[in-house]
């Protein structure tokens, strides 16, 4: 389940400069998108060499390898690489972007998302990971704005749906959420446990924690989970949910209620809840 351009432009010829020097620029940049009202930078592409674009996609294979061992410093070295060797690519600067995320830098992944969407407006992940980037900051308009943005581009993108979805729910509209939660795992059953699904954490009260996780519960029981619904039912159950009968009279639990496991997890639940 995981979380949010500007020039990025990297270093002299052969070389790479240090990435602080990288990350000032972005700063800059980041400055300049608050004072201009958040507008996309126009993007000027640059010619690029076919020898330059063949260094630039073996960088950024090396960054994909250093970024699946979670070395995500020595991953962002090679992806700024790879950037400044091709600079129009919106696939390197999208995964700057991610890399950036990963080690909590958020403005200089935004700077990143913001030039991948400068280099094309179309192409639908810079959005949704700029709108996990504002989650990460607590804004939830822009990351709702970002997280519609990317679902309007391709609807069938699962993790699209499940991010907008936990939005949805860390807001309370909890009948929106539970919607692009559902359509979520319809495009993908096992969208929860890849690495695409953004872990969107966020700070919640005892009561929004019961309401999510009975919601989950219902999510995953509307498509046949059993396991994944009875693991969230009983994190609700641990945060203070009694109402069993409303599990008895949800159609969502209809796919799994003749499941002997459910059926168990409810006679223990009525024992534990009994007065």
């Amino acid at each position: 389940m995981l979380l949010p351009g500007k020039c990025l432009s990297l270093a002299t010829e052969g070389r790479v400069r240090p990435a602080t020097v990288f990350a000032s620029t972005l700063v800059l940049l980041a400055v300049f998108l608050a004072s201009c009202g958040e507008r996309i930078p126009r993007v000027v592409r640059i010619p690029v060499s076919p020898e330059n674009i063949l260094r630039a996609n073996e960088a950024a294979k090396d960054a994909d390898l250093y970024f699946a061992r979670r070395d995500f410093y020595a991953a962002l070295i090679k992806y700024l690489e790879a950037s400044r060797l091709n600079p129009n690519s919106e696939f390197i600067y999208n995964k700057v972007g991610i890399t950036y995320s990963q080690l909590k830098f958020y403005t200089e992944a935004a700077a990143a998302f913001y030039r991948c969407i400068g280099l094309n407006p179309k192409y639908p992940y810079p959005y949704n990971n700029l709108g996990s980037v504002y989650f990460a900051l607590d804004d939830k308009r822009k990351a709702e704005k970002y997280f519609r943005k990317a679902v309007g581009i391709n609807n069938q993108v699962a993790s699209f749906h499940i991010n907008l979805g936990t939005l949805y729910l860390e807001k309370k509209q909890f009948d929106k959420g539970l919607a692009e939660l559902k359509q979520g795992l319809a495009l993908d059953p096992n969208i929860m446990s890849r690495a695409e699904a953004i872990s969107l954490a966020a700070n919640t009260s005892h009561d929004s924690a019961i309401e999510k996780n009975y919601l989950m519960a219902r999510v995953y029981a509307s498509v046949g989970d059993t396991k994944r619904a009875l693991d969230s039912l009983q994190l609700a159950l641990n945060e203070g949910f009694t109402d069993l009968d409303a599990i008895l009279k949800e159609r969502d639990f209809d796919p799994i209620r003749k499941d002997p496991k459910f059926q168990d997890f409810l006679r223990n639940a009525s024992l534990l809840l009994r007065p």
